[in-house]
């Protein structure tokens, strides 16, 4: 007589451990994180009314423009060890950021963090896509790998089981410049935590 093979209770057997290993997949150690993104004309720091050349290009600029849309691929965060973390948010994701003039505010997909102390994000676009209002369209080619902005934060705490929010400015009255019909950019951010 032939035995069937004994798999149910196997499979009974085994549950306990594949359940173990199916849910430590999907359980993240990190807290929450939101990630906003907000704009203002004017760097920090410039006096309005001694603007200098390069804040007159770029406003120049700024009023040709009826859409930058900027595709943000990479966000990493550094801790106090000095390591870079990445926010494990699903990039990558495109932000018209003349929208963000205008006072509108984009939050990117949801991230996480491990537990801990940081203070310094690094943000990297890969693509920009400017629309004129006369209606033209130029894509602005990035150097090498992307546009990387090294943005400095308030020192925050992630803490395991809370949620977090992180707002990011664009100061865009010097983000663009043109140069005998060719455009360039230069993303320049101010980072700090919100207490929700």
């Amino acid at each position: 007589m032939i035995r069937p093979p004994r798999i149910p209770a196997m499979l009974v057997a085994l549950a306990p451990l594949l359940a173990t290993v199916a849910c430590s997949g999907t359980t993240d150690p990190g807290a929450n994180v939101r990630v906003i993104l907000t704009a203002s004309s004017q760097a920090s720091g410039a006096p309005a009314l001694s603007a200098s050349d390069e804040d007159r290009d770029g406003a120049e600029v700024l009023r040709r423009l009826d859409a930058a849309n900027v595709t943000f691929s990479s966000l990493m965060a550094r801790n106090t060890d000095g390591e870079l973390v990445d926010l494990g948010i699903d990039l990558p994701h495109t932000v018209d950021v003349i929208g963000l003039l205008k006072g509108d505010e984009v939050t990117l997909p949801a991230g996480a963090l491990p537990a801990g102390d940081y203070d310094q994000l690094v943000v990297v676009m890969t693509e920009l896509e400017l629309v004129f209002v006369n209606g033209g369209e130029i894509a602005v080619t990035p150097p090498g790998g992307g546009w990387t902005s090294i943005v400095r934060v308030t020192p925050f705490t992630v803490v395991e089981g809370e949620e977090l929010t992180i707002a990011l400015n664009l100061r865009l009255g010097r983000a663009f410049r043109e140069a005998s019909g060719s455009f360039r950019f230069f993303p320049d951010f101010e980072g700090h935590h919100r207490d929700d």
